[in-house]
Order: C-alpha cells, then structure tokens, then sequence
C-alpha cells in the first residue's frame, strides 16, 4: 500500500514537471508568434497593435523580463503615436528608458532615448527633441557605438533644417547621406535603403527651403524611386507631401494637388495622421491660389480640427490660422478674416520662441564637436605639405576625366544618330510594305515589338475554345483601331470588359499570340503610335514632351519618356530634334 501511494505522488510529481515545461513552451511560443503578428501587421492597424502589444508587455512583466517590456513599450508607443495620442506615446516611452536605466541596459536607453526624440521631432516639439538626442548622442559616445552616433547626428541636422539653418542642414545631411554608402557598419541592404531614402526626403526639404527647385525635385525623385523597393509609410508621405510643395513653388497647382492628394490618401491607408495637418494646409493653400476660396475655407477648417486636438504644439496651427484669415478675406467675411489674422499674431511669439530654443541646444552640441575638431589641427598641419602635390594630381585626373567626358559624349551623340538613322529606316520600310487593307490573318510587322521573357502562358495551359481565341484576337484588332490605347483609363480590366470576356482571358491570349504581358502590348502600342505620329504630323512635333506623353495616354512626361527610351534608345526630345533638322 505504502509502495502504491509512494507510485502515486511520484507519478503526479513528474506530471507537474511536465505540465510546467510545456506551460514554458507556450509561453516561450506564445510571444514569438505575438512578435512575429505585430511585424507582419500594417501599421494602420492600430488597434490589434496596441492589444498584442498590451499582451506581450504582461507576459515581459510576469517573467521580470525588462528586454520584452521595453520591446512592447516601444510597439506602444509608435501605435499611439501614429494615431494621434502623443502624450501617451512619450509617456510609454519614458516608462521604458526608465527601466532600462534600473537595469543598467545602456543600449536600450539610448535607442529609447533616440526614439523619443523622433518622436518629439515628428509633433514638431524641437527643443524636447534636442534635449532628447542629445541624451542619445552622449551613451552612444560613451559606447563608442559609431552606427548610432552617426545616426543622432544626422537627427540634429534635422532639427537645424526644422529650425531655419537650411545651409549647415543640408551640407551636414548630404555627408551623413555619403557616409551612410560608404561606412554602412554591416547594415542589412534595406536599412541602407531606407536610410538614404530618409535622408533624400529631407535634402530635398532643404534645397526647397533654399528654393533650389531643380535639386530638391532631383533628390525627392531618388528618394519616391526607393519607396518601390523598400515600404517606409512616413517617409513615402513626406516625400510625396514635398513633391506637392515643389510643383505649387512652381505655381503649377494642379501637379501640386495630385502629389498632395496622394499624400493625403496614404495618410488615411496607414492610418498615420502625424503628417495629416501640414498636407491640409498645404491642399488649402493650393485652393487658396486657385481661388477656390469656399473649398479651401473647407479644407484648413478641418486641419485646424486634427491640429488643435492633436498637435496643439504645432508650427501648423499658425499657418492655418493665418491661411484661414487670407481666404474668408477673399471669402468677404472680414469678421472671421480679422478672427484668425488675431490668433495667428498670437501664435507667432509662441513659434518663434520654441524654435530659437532647439537651434541654441543644436549649436552648443555642434560647438562640442568643433572643440573636437580642433584638437587634431596639429596632425593636419602634416598633410598640408602635400596638398600641392595632390592638387597636381588631382588637376591631372581632372583633365583626363574632361577628355573622357567629352569621348563618351561624342560617342553617345554618334551612337544615338545611328539609333534614329535604324529606327527611321524601319518606319520607311513599314510605310512602303503597309496595305490598304489588313485582316485578322495578315502579319503585321510593327517598328516596336517587345518580347517579355517570362509569361504566365509559359508556366499555365492554355485552357480556351479556339473561338473564343479568335474572338478576343478581333476583340483587340477592334480596340487597335478604335486607339482605345491611347486613353489613360485603357487597363486590363477596361480592355476585358471591352472585348467581352474576363482579364485572365485575355492576359493569356495576349501571352499567347503577342509573346508578350498586357502592359508591355499596351505600351508597345502607344510607342509606335508616337513615333509615327510625329514622323508624319509637323504640329504634333510642336507640343510639349507632357502634352504628347497625354495624347498618347501616359499621365506624366517621366513614364513616357522612360518607355520611349527603352523602346527606342532615345530620349523623345532628341528624336523630336533630329526629325524636324531632316525636314
């Protein structure tokens, strides 16, 4: 009897043991599945961010785990953040350095304490954001941590930008951009990329700021160009939000609307409202100059709304103050006009002081690193001996490089008139071959013909009757000639619903028949269509590259230029140049 009770509590001892173990594994389990669910999520999803999040920190909590507190803190607080509530996400971040600090986590109270002061950047509260880099910028010496502290300085030359030393911004941007590429400090690929994409965003703020128009629309185009490989939402807003700022700069509103609209749109998709505020006053002031006066009253009344209830502290709130005053003026409501030409007097003070502030703690920090500088003075003394030698050097070089220079463009200029002088004799060869009339049979040789390499028919049956081949082949002769290719509402949807069938359908004939994908047949289509049109048709060759890009249904001047050049070797412009000297 003894033996069996001592059988029994010795069995439910190791069942409890095992129970344990596995209770730790579904634990252990439980939080790499929430953290994998928090990183796969959108970050528009808000809400099942913040209740994962809420799980994770319990579970860090009950096991004294303060790395997986901070971690949930952090997802909590960039949540918030992106909704609105402020004050709670610093908060959570607060809580968070707080118990790095108690734990003598260096690293984590510096990428906390960095993280706040994006945060405090993105509200526009400088002078916090300053205190708060600088903060990160001291553990990031003391760890000697050269990724971060190349990073904390690139986020003061922000504040510099922010607060009105555009110059020093952009020269200091411009060499964080240049280091970042060449000391990425084993950086993954897409890091680097997001980086330099951050960086162009804000070069090209600054080349605005100095109303360099043309280099800020060449750095926002390299940063819009990263946002097809690499998905920062925040940064993608900025960037189309500068671009819109550039075209009405340019006082061309229309391309300023559709940036900022675009803009705007993605707000509301990620669910991030930090920019929302400044594209409204942007969109308003747009309107403003159209002189669509009741919409853009419409438009900064419901900025004003986001602003004051979620960005009290913002720059914003002045402008659209002042820009509400200028509309009900033109408006003729004087009394609402004076109303907010009084608060946006008020609010100046207010701005002015905050700003002067976050430039003070930028210069005393830059000040330190120039006491730095100073130090080695000495040892460059050395190097200047040899600064003839290497100027000689460099003069060398350089008068080989404009040799070089001037080779490649003698050579690119030759190579381009052959290009024309090919893509001529195939228009005149097409032109003597072409028939009065052409059947569904008839091979027809256009000038562009592209082949894709990869096809969906290559890999998948194809599953269609004969007849309903040959009818969705007239189906696409009938669009042909009817130049429904030429509308920018010609996708493959529209075209299926044109020939009466369905997009997998017709993707797989045109595979088929046309060795080629939808998009390469239409854009095969319009590029002959331009090259003949402006071989034949003197008025045509006239237009704008914008104004023959939209005959030939592109939406802008980019796209068409791009597949004119793939198609043909050569830029529209020059083949444009080179047919009106032949006439």
């Amino acid at each position: 009897m003894r033996l069996h009770r001592l059988f029994i509590f010795s069995a439910i001892l190791f069942f409890n043991h095992v129970i344990a173990q596995v209770d730790d594994i579904i634990v252990a389990k439980n939080v790499e599945d929430i953290r994998l669910q928090i990183k796969a999520l959108d970050e528009s999803k808000i809400d099942e961010i913040i209740s994962l999040s809420n799980i994770l920190y319990k579970i860090a909590f009950d096991n004294e785990d303060p790395k997986g507190m901070i971690d949930a803190l952090i997802h909590l607080s960039v949540a918030n953040l992106n909704s609105g509530n402020n004050s709670l996400a610093i908060a959570y971040l607060e809580n968070g350095a707080s118990i790095a600090v108690d734990n003598n986590m260096d690293f984590e109270e510096m990428y906390v304490t960095n993280l706040k002061g994006n945060h405090y950047f993105d509200i526009e509260e400088y002078d916090n954001a300053s205190m708060a880099y600088s903060k990160a910028l001291d553990i990031a010496q003391e760890l000697d941590n050269k990724n971060f502290i190349s990073g904390v300085k690139s986020n003061l030359a922000f504040i510099k930008l922010r607060t009105g030393d555009f110059s020093a911004a952009l020269k200091e941007l411009k060499n964080s951009e240049k280091n970042l590429l060449k000391k990425p400090y084993s950086r993954p690929e897409k890091r680097i990329q997001e980086g330099v994409m951050l960086f162009n965003a804000r070069i090209s703020e600054a080349y605005i700021q100095l109303n360099q128009l043309d280099s800020a629309l060449y750095a926002n185009n390299k940063g819009l160009a990263l946002t097809k490989k690499v998905k920062v939402d925040n940064v993608h807003i900025d960037l189309l939000m500068h671009r819109g700022i550039i075209y009405q700069n340019q006082q061309d509103y229309v391309n300023a609307l559709n940036f900022l609209d675009q803009a705007k749109s993605l707000c509301y998709e990620a669910n991030d409202i930090v920019f929302l505020g400044k594209i409204l006053n942007l969109i308003g002031a747009c309107k403003l100059a159209q002189k669509d006066y009741k919409e853009s009253i419409n438009v900064l009344s419901e900025s004003l709304e986001i602003l004051t209830k979620k960005y009290s502290n913002s720059d914003e709130i002045s402008k659209c103050y002042k820009l509400l005053g200028q509309a009900y003026k033109m408006y003729g409501d004087i009394e609402k006009s004076n109303e907010y030409y009084e608060k946006h007097i008020l609010s100046l003070s207010k701005l002015n002081n905050k700003k002067s502030s976050a430039s003070r703690k930028v210069r005393d920090i830059a000040v330190s690193d120039y006491q730095n500088e100073i130090s080695n003075l000495e040892n460059q003394k050395q190097r200047q001996k040899n600064k003839l030698t290497y100027a000689q050097v460099g003069l060398v070089i350089a008068v080989i490089g404009i040799v070089l220079v001037l080779f490649f463009f003698q050579t690119a200029k030759k190579n381009n008139k052959n290009k024309f002088e090919a893509l001529l004799a195939k228009i005149e060869k097409q032109e003597s071959a072409g028939s009065s009339s052409i059947g569904i049979n008839d091979v027809i040789t256009p000038i562009i013909d592209t082949k894709d390499a990869k096809l969906e028919s290559q890999s998948n049956p194809l599953d269609i009757s004969d007849e309903l081949y040959e009818q969705i082949l007239l189906g696409l002769k009938k669009v042909e000639s009817q130049e429904y290719f030429l509308r920018t509402e010609c996708n493959l949807y529209n075209v299926a619903k044109k020939v009466n069938t369905n997009t997998s359908y017709l993707s797989k004939v045109i595979n088929a028949h046309f060795g080629k994908n939808f998009n390469t047949y239409i854009n095969d289509l319009r590029i002959n269509y331009a090259i003949l049109r402006l071989k034949n048709d003197s008025k045509f060759r006239s237009y704008s590259i914008k104004s023959i890009a939209e005959e030939v249904g592109y939406k802008t001047a980019d796209s068409f230029s791009k597949y004119f050049k793939i198609h043909t070797g050569l830029l529209p412009s020059f083949y444009i140049k080179k047919l009106k000297s032949k006439k």
